[in-house]
């Protein structure tokens, strides 16, 4: 009797299902901004985070003793890897909040967080339909509509860097604040990397 053979696709989309989930709580944090729950906040955040890891680990570990992947070896580790930075991403801004001690929240980043989890979902439309390759009707339109969510992420980031630079705040919080939308903007250019390897996983195999 064959052996259970392993779903690196279904695999890759639970990977953008963490960075969903990710994104959706990032929003929440940030929504309904309270310093004192905090530290509660990134410790769920987290919770997420390893648990992408954890699947990124058991997709690598399958990869090792794998004969024959669906798509080349390469392209899995290369897709798990941009999947997971996503999320470690958004577990990334969350710690920042907390260990630079924000205490009332921009209000640019309501905008960022929601454009993040649009991001997140679009990628997830895309993993979704990896499996069909060249066949799905779909993937290529959600690969552009990706593409046009991240150029608004950086028109967003360079007005709110703008913002920052030309306003009387104090330099201490200019310089927290540009760290922190600084890594907005890398988790919407992460989703964009996702969806153009996706993109030319699809052009190879075409």
């Amino acid at each position: 009797m064959a052996g259970h053979r392993y779903n690196y696709f279904n695999a890759l989309i639970q990977l953008t299902d963490y960075s969903c989930q990710a994104a959706k709580y990032l929003d929440s944090i940030i929504g309904n901004f309270d310093p004192a729950s905090i530290q509660g906040d990134i410790d769920e955040m987290h919770k997420i985070e390893n648990a992408a890891d954890l699947k990124r680990h058991e997709i690598m570990h399958n990869l090792a003793r794998e004969f024959l992947p669906p798509i080349d070896l390469g392209d899995i580790v290369d897709l798990a890897n941009k999947l997971d930075d996503i999320t470690d991403c958004i577990d990334d801004i969350a710690q920042q909040l907390y260990m630079c001690n924000v205490e009332s929240m921009l209000p640019q980043c309501k905008d960022f967080s929601k454009l993040i989890f649009s991001c997140c979902e679009s990628v997830q439309s895309i993993a979704k339909e990896l499996s069909h390759l060249n066949k799905s009707s779909t993937i290529h339109q959600s690969i552009v509509l990706t593409n046009s969510l991240e150029g608004e992420g950086d028109k967003l980031f360079m007005e709110t860097m703008r913002c920052l630079f030309t306003s009387d705040m104090p330099a201490k919080e200019v310089f927290i604040w540009a760290r922190i939308i600084q890594l907005f903007e890398d988790c919407c250019n992460n989703c964009e990397q996702a969806a153009e390897l996706i993109e030319s996983v699809i052009m190879k195999n075409s």
